[in-house]
Protein backbone atom coordinates (compact mmCIF):
# COMPACT_ATOMS: atom_id res chain seq x y z
CA UNK A 1 0.00 0.00 0.00
CA UNK A 2 1.21 3.36 -0.57
CA UNK A 3 1.77 5.84 2.54
CA UNK A 4 2.26 9.29 2.79
CA UNK A 5 4.20 10.67 5.42
CA UNK A 6 3.01 13.44 7.84
CA UNK A 7 5.55 15.52 10.53
CA UNK A 8 4.60 18.57 12.86
CA UNK A 9 7.15 20.33 14.78
CA UNK A 10 6.33 21.85 17.87
CA UNK A 11 8.28 23.78 20.47
CA UNK A 12 9.12 20.33 22.56
CA UNK A 13 8.25 17.74 20.36
CA UNK A 14 8.24 16.58 16.54
CA UNK A 15 5.57 13.73 15.81
CA UNK A 16 5.33 11.82 12.80
CA UNK A 17 2.44 9.43 11.07
CA UNK A 18 2.22 7.13 8.05
CA UNK A 19 -1.20 7.43 6.52
CA UNK A 20 -2.43 5.04 4.11
CA UNK A 21 -4.71 5.78 0.73
CA UNK A 22 -7.76 4.09 2.73
CA UNK A 23 -7.04 6.73 5.23
CA UNK A 24 -5.74 4.48 7.48
CA UNK A 25 -2.66 5.26 10.15
CA UNK A 26 -0.24 2.48 9.71
CA UNK A 27 1.99 3.97 12.30
CA UNK A 28 3.18 6.83 14.61
CA UNK A 29 6.38 8.60 16.10
CA UNK A 30 7.71 11.22 17.85
CA UNK A 31 10.93 12.63 19.29
CA UNK A 32 12.02 15.15 22.10
CA UNK A 33 13.63 18.15 20.89
CA UNK A 34 16.28 19.69 23.05
CA UNK A 35 18.00 22.61 24.14
CA UNK A 36 15.19 25.64 24.03
CA UNK A 37 15.37 28.09 26.08
CA UNK A 38 13.17 31.33 26.39
CA UNK A 39 13.83 34.24 25.81
CA UNK A 40 12.93 36.51 29.15
CA UNK A 41 10.31 39.35 28.17
CA UNK A 42 9.60 38.56 24.77
CA UNK A 43 8.27 34.92 25.10
CA UNK A 44 10.54 33.89 22.04
CA UNK A 45 11.72 30.38 22.56
CA UNK A 46 15.45 29.61 20.80
CA UNK A 47 16.04 26.56 19.47
CA UNK A 48 19.83 25.28 18.31
CA UNK A 49 19.30 24.68 14.43
CA UNK A 50 21.51 21.51 14.82
CA UNK A 51 18.91 20.42 17.40
CA UNK A 52 15.99 21.12 15.05
CA UNK A 53 17.00 19.39 12.25
CA UNK A 54 18.42 16.08 14.22
CA UNK A 55 14.94 15.75 16.14
CA UNK A 56 13.13 16.09 12.45
CA UNK A 57 14.83 13.29 11.07
CA UNK A 58 15.43 11.34 14.06
CA UNK A 59 11.06 11.25 14.25
CA UNK A 60 11.30 9.89 10.19
CA UNK A 61 13.73 7.07 11.25
CA UNK A 62 11.52 6.08 13.97
CA UNK A 63 8.41 6.45 11.93
CA UNK A 64 9.76 4.33 9.33
CA UNK A 65 11.10 1.72 11.42
CA UNK A 66 7.80 0.81 12.89
CA UNK A 67 5.77 0.89 9.32
CA UNK A 68 4.68 -2.80 8.76
CA UNK A 69 6.46 -4.03 5.45
CA UNK A 70 3.58 -3.68 3.47
CA UNK A 71 3.15 0.17 4.13
CA UNK A 72 6.96 1.26 3.41
CA UNK A 73 6.34 2.15 -0.44
CA UNK A 74 5.65 5.61 0.11
CA UNK A 75 5.08 8.69 -1.98
CA UNK A 76 6.40 11.59 -0.03
CA UNK A 77 5.78 13.96 3.53
CA UNK A 78 3.69 16.74 4.23
CA UNK A 79 5.15 19.52 6.70
CA UNK A 80 3.59 21.32 9.52
CA UNK A 81 4.91 23.60 12.33
CA UNK A 82 4.56 26.65 14.48
CA UNK A 83 5.11 30.81 13.63
CA UNK A 84 8.73 31.41 13.87
CA UNK A 85 11.95 32.31 11.53
CA UNK A 86 15.31 31.47 10.78
CA UNK A 87 18.46 33.93 9.04
CA UNK A 88 20.52 31.82 6.47
CA UNK A 89 23.82 33.06 4.96
CA UNK A 90 24.94 33.47 1.61
CA UNK A 91 26.17 29.72 2.12
CA UNK A 92 22.50 28.71 3.42
CA UNK A 93 24.26 28.52 6.72
CA UNK A 94 21.93 29.48 9.96
CA UNK A 95 22.46 32.89 11.50
CA UNK A 96 20.93 32.32 14.39
CA UNK A 97 19.14 29.44 16.14
CA UNK A 98 15.38 29.07 14.84
CA UNK A 99 13.03 31.14 16.69
CA UNK A 100 9.76 30.27 17.35
CA UNK A 101 7.49 32.93 18.36
CA UNK A 102 3.90 33.44 20.59
CA UNK A 103 1.46 34.43 17.58
CA UNK A 104 2.27 35.55 14.46
CA UNK A 105 5.15 38.25 15.26
CA UNK A 106 7.05 36.97 12.82
CA UNK A 107 8.18 39.98 11.13
CA UNK A 108 8.43 42.20 14.26
CA UNK A 109 10.42 39.77 15.59
CA UNK A 110 13.06 39.92 12.94
CA UNK A 111 13.10 43.95 12.43
CA UNK A 112 13.99 43.19 16.10
CA UNK A 113 16.70 41.11 15.62
CA UNK A 114 18.56 43.24 12.87
CA UNK A 115 18.61 46.15 14.91
CA UNK A 116 20.20 44.15 17.60
CA UNK A 117 22.43 42.66 15.05
CA UNK A 118 23.39 45.06 12.67
CA UNK A 119 26.22 43.44 11.11
CA UNK A 120 24.35 40.75 10.36
CA UNK A 121 21.70 42.20 8.05
CA UNK A 122 24.23 42.24 5.02
CA UNK A 123 24.81 38.42 5.62
CA UNK A 124 21.44 37.40 5.26
CA UNK A 125 20.33 35.35 1.95
CA UNK A 126 16.95 33.90 3.17
CA UNK A 127 14.48 33.96 5.64
CA UNK A 128 12.89 30.45 6.38
CA UNK A 129 9.75 29.62 8.53
CA UNK A 130 10.71 26.36 11.17
CA UNK A 131 9.36 23.62 8.68
CA UNK A 132 10.89 25.35 5.55
CA UNK A 133 14.12 25.43 7.18
CA UNK A 134 13.76 21.58 7.72
CA UNK A 135 12.98 21.12 4.18
CA UNK A 136 15.35 23.22 2.98
CA UNK A 137 18.37 21.15 4.28
CA UNK A 138 16.52 17.72 3.29
CA UNK A 139 16.25 18.86 -0.08
CA UNK A 140 17.56 22.01 -0.99
CA UNK A 141 14.10 23.35 -2.15
CA UNK A 142 13.30 27.36 -0.97
CA UNK A 143 10.11 27.24 -0.68
CA UNK A 144 7.11 28.14 1.33
CA UNK A 145 3.27 27.70 1.61
CA UNK A 146 0.37 29.96 1.35
CA UNK A 147 -1.10 29.70 4.97
CA UNK A 148 2.59 30.38 6.61
CA UNK A 149 2.00 33.49 4.33
CA UNK A 150 -1.03 34.19 5.08
CA UNK A 151 -0.36 34.37 9.69
CA UNK A 152 2.06 36.80 8.85
CA UNK A 153 -0.45 38.68 6.79
CA UNK A 154 1.82 39.06 4.00
CA UNK A 155 -0.27 37.07 1.50
CA UNK A 156 -1.82 38.13 -1.79
CA UNK A 157 -4.90 35.83 -2.60
CA UNK A 158 -4.59 37.24 -6.25
CA UNK A 159 -1.47 35.98 -7.27
CA UNK A 160 -0.41 33.04 -4.06
CA UNK A 161 2.54 35.17 -3.40
CA UNK A 162 3.91 37.63 -1.14
CA UNK A 163 2.49 41.14 -0.40
CA UNK A 164 4.89 43.09 -2.05
CA UNK A 165 3.73 46.10 -1.01
CA UNK A 166 3.84 45.48 2.33
CA UNK A 167 7.24 43.71 2.60
CA UNK A 168 8.54 46.57 1.02
CA UNK A 169 6.63 48.76 3.79
CA UNK A 170 8.42 46.16 6.73
CA UNK A 171 11.56 47.84 5.28
CA UNK A 172 12.40 43.91 4.53
CA UNK A 173 14.44 42.77 1.38
CA UNK A 174 11.82 40.65 -0.84
CA UNK A 175 14.75 38.80 -1.96
CA UNK A 176 15.47 37.17 1.40
CA UNK A 177 11.67 35.40 1.67
CA UNK A 178 10.98 32.46 -0.74
CA UNK A 179 8.65 31.29 -3.15
CA UNK A 180 4.82 30.57 -2.16
CA UNK A 181 3.16 27.32 -2.92
CA UNK A 182 -0.34 26.12 -2.36
CA UNK A 183 -0.22 23.45 0.70
CA UNK A 184 -0.39 20.57 -1.51
CA UNK A 185 2.02 21.67 -4.14
CA UNK A 186 5.73 19.05 -4.32
CA UNK A 187 8.29 21.09 -3.51
CA UNK A 188 11.07 19.28 -4.44
CA UNK A 189 12.60 15.35 -3.47
CA UNK A 190 14.64 14.18 -0.55
CA UNK A 191 18.59 14.80 -1.68
CA UNK A 192 21.37 11.78 -0.29
CA UNK A 193 21.69 13.89 2.86
CA UNK A 194 18.07 14.02 3.80
CA UNK A 195 17.78 10.56 3.11
CA UNK A 196 20.89 9.88 5.36
CA UNK A 197 19.20 12.03 8.00
CA UNK A 198 15.79 10.90 7.98
CA UNK A 199 16.41 6.93 7.36
CA UNK A 200 14.28 7.07 4.44
CA UNK A 201 14.98 5.19 0.92
CA UNK A 202 14.73 6.71 -1.92
CA UNK A 203 13.74 10.59 -3.26
CA UNK A 204 10.84 10.82 -1.95
CA UNK A 205 8.97 14.62 -2.85
CA UNK A 206 8.28 17.24 0.29
CA UNK A 207 4.90 18.93 -0.62
CA UNK A 208 4.57 22.79 0.68
CA UNK A 209 2.81 22.03 3.68
CA UNK A 210 0.47 24.11 6.34
CA UNK A 211 0.99 25.92 9.46
CA UNK A 212 0.26 23.16 12.68
CA UNK A 213 -3.17 25.31 13.44
CA UNK A 214 -4.11 24.92 9.83
CA UNK A 215 -3.29 21.56 9.17
CA UNK A 216 -5.26 20.47 12.25
CA UNK A 217 -7.89 21.41 10.79
CA UNK A 218 -7.70 19.51 7.77
CA UNK A 219 -9.10 16.07 8.89
CA UNK A 220 -11.29 18.12 11.72
CA UNK A 221 -14.72 18.21 9.47
CA UNK A 222 -15.90 19.32 5.81
CA UNK A 223 -14.27 22.62 5.22
CA UNK A 224 -16.59 23.08 1.80
CA UNK A 225 -19.19 24.35 4.09
CA UNK A 226 -19.81 27.58 5.96
CA UNK A 227 -18.43 26.93 8.74
CA UNK A 228 -15.42 28.42 11.20
CA UNK A 229 -12.62 25.75 13.25
CA UNK A 230 -11.15 27.00 16.54
CA UNK A 231 -8.08 25.83 17.81
CA UNK A 232 -8.48 24.31 21.44
CA UNK A 233 -6.54 26.44 23.48
CA UNK A 234 -8.53 29.03 23.90
CA UNK A 235 -6.91 31.45 21.08
CA UNK A 236 -8.45 33.37 18.47
CA UNK A 237 -10.31 31.60 15.85
CA UNK A 238 -8.26 31.59 12.89
CA UNK A 239 -10.00 29.22 9.76
CA UNK A 240 -13.44 30.40 7.85
CA UNK A 241 -14.46 29.11 4.60
CA UNK A 242 -16.99 30.12 2.40
CA UNK A 243 -19.22 28.86 -0.13
CA UNK A 244 -17.08 27.87 -2.52
CA UNK A 245 -17.13 24.09 -3.32
CA UNK A 246 -13.40 23.30 -4.07
CA UNK A 247 -11.37 26.11 -2.00
CA UNK A 248 -8.05 25.50 -3.24
CA UNK A 249 -5.85 26.02 -0.23
CA UNK A 250 -6.64 25.79 3.61
CA UNK A 251 -6.46 30.01 4.28
CA UNK A 252 -8.53 32.13 5.37
CA UNK A 253 -10.64 33.31 2.23
CA UNK A 254 -11.04 36.62 0.84
CA UNK A 255 -14.28 38.34 2.15
CA UNK A 256 -14.10 37.13 5.37
CA UNK A 257 -13.07 38.84 8.63
CA UNK A 258 -12.47 36.64 12.10
CA UNK A 259 -12.65 38.26 15.41
CA UNK A 260 -13.69 37.43 18.57
CA UNK A 261 -12.56 34.52 20.86
CA UNK A 262 -14.51 31.05 21.34
CA UNK A 263 -17.19 31.42 23.99
CA UNK A 264 -19.55 28.97 24.98
CA UNK A 265 -18.48 26.75 21.80
CA UNK A 266 -19.26 29.46 19.50
CA UNK A 267 -17.76 32.03 17.25
CA UNK A 268 -18.21 35.28 15.42
CA UNK A 269 -17.74 35.62 12.00
CA UNK A 270 -18.02 38.75 10.11
CA UNK A 271 -18.51 39.01 6.46
CA UNK A 272 -16.64 42.09 5.15
CA UNK A 273 -18.33 44.68 3.17
CA UNK A 274 -16.32 46.42 0.43
CA UNK A 275 -15.79 49.58 2.27
CA UNK A 276 -15.70 48.51 5.36
CA UNK A 277 -11.46 48.10 5.73
CA UNK A 278 -9.74 46.23 8.17
CA UNK A 279 -11.93 47.12 11.02
CA UNK A 280 -12.82 44.71 13.82
CA UNK A 281 -15.00 44.14 16.81
CA UNK A 282 -13.66 45.61 19.94
CA UNK A 283 -16.36 44.88 22.80
CA UNK A 284 -17.78 42.22 24.03
CA UNK A 285 -19.79 39.44 22.17
CA UNK A 286 -23.28 40.85 23.96
CA UNK A 287 -22.51 44.25 21.94
CA UNK A 288 -21.65 43.23 18.92
CA UNK A 289 -24.59 43.96 15.95
CA UNK A 290 -26.55 41.00 15.63
CA UNK A 291 -27.05 42.27 11.66
CA UNK A 292 -23.06 42.18 10.90
CA UNK A 293 -22.05 38.95 12.42
CA UNK A 294 -23.31 35.20 12.33
CA UNK A 295 -22.59 32.92 15.21
CA UNK A 296 -21.68 29.40 14.36
CA UNK A 297 -21.58 26.12 16.15
CA UNK A 298 -18.08 24.70 16.28
CA UNK A 299 -18.18 22.16 18.72
CA UNK A 300 -15.86 19.86 15.89
CA UNK A 301 -12.78 18.60 17.59
CA UNK A 302 -9.28 18.95 16.16
CA UNK A 303 -7.54 16.55 14.85
CA UNK A 304 -3.88 16.14 14.68
CA UNK A 305 -1.31 18.46 12.65
CA UNK A 306 0.40 15.43 11.26
CA UNK A 307 -2.33 13.56 9.84
CA UNK A 308 -3.15 17.06 8.43
CA UNK A 309 0.42 17.03 6.82
CA UNK A 310 0.31 13.59 5.70
CA UNK A 311 -3.12 14.48 4.10
CA UNK A 312 -1.56 17.18 1.95
CA UNK A 313 1.04 14.81 0.73
CA UNK A 314 -1.89 12.84 -0.39
CA UNK A 315 -3.33 15.42 -2.44
CA UNK A 316 -0.18 16.75 -3.30
CA UNK A 317 0.32 12.88 -5.33
CA UNK A 318 -2.70 13.04 -7.48
CA UNK A 319 -4.82 10.51 -5.07
CA UNK A 320 -7.19 13.51 -4.15
CA UNK A 321 -7.81 15.35 -7.07
CA UNK A 322 -10.71 17.24 -5.08
CA UNK A 323 -12.04 17.62 -1.74
CA UNK A 324 -15.49 15.96 -2.47
CA UNK A 325 -13.50 12.74 -3.10
CA UNK A 326 -11.53 12.97 0.49
CA UNK A 327 -14.16 14.07 2.70
CA UNK A 328 -16.58 11.11 1.13
CA UNK A 329 -13.10 9.04 2.18
CA UNK A 330 -13.26 10.28 5.37
CA UNK A 331 -16.97 9.85 5.81
CA UNK A 332 -16.79 6.35 5.53
CA UNK A 333 -13.21 5.89 7.41
CA UNK A 334 -15.26 7.47 10.23
CA UNK A 335 -18.03 5.26 9.84
CA UNK A 336 -15.78 2.00 9.83
CA UNK A 337 -13.96 3.21 13.12
CA UNK A 338 -17.30 3.38 14.94
CA UNK A 339 -18.10 0.26 13.74
CA UNK A 340 -15.18 -1.38 15.17
CA UNK A 341 -14.62 0.86 18.20
CA UNK A 342 -18.30 2.30 19.18
CA UNK A 343 -18.27 4.90 21.74
CA UNK A 344 -19.67 4.29 24.99
CA UNK A 345 -23.09 5.78 25.52
CA UNK A 346 -24.29 7.37 29.11
CA UNK A 347 -28.03 5.97 29.16
CA UNK A 348 -29.29 7.63 25.87
CA UNK A 349 -26.66 10.88 26.14
CA UNK A 350 -26.02 12.21 23.08
CA UNK A 351 -23.58 10.58 21.48
CA UNK A 352 -20.83 11.38 19.11
CA UNK A 353 -21.16 14.38 17.00
CA UNK A 354 -20.98 13.73 13.28
CA UNK A 355 -18.10 15.66 11.92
Amino acid sequence: MISFLGIDFQSERVKTLSLGRDLSVAARADAAIAGGVEEAGTGVLSIPAAEWLRAGGFALQELYSSLPVDSRKIWGIGLSGPDGWVALDPDFEPLNDVRLLPGSRILEDLRRWLSENPRMENRVSLVLSPKDFFRFKMCGSMATDATSVCSMDLFCRQRCDWDRKKLVASGLQEKWFPPVFRSSAPTGRLNKDGMRQCGLPGSLWIVAGATSRMAAMIPSGDLRSEKIWAPDDGQAPVYAIGNERDHPDPVVPEGYLLCSSAVDNHLVLQRKETDAGEEAATGAQGEIESSSYTVLDTTTALADSELGAAVLAAFGSGLFNSWDRYYTLLARAEAAAEVHDPEPSDGGSEGKEAQ
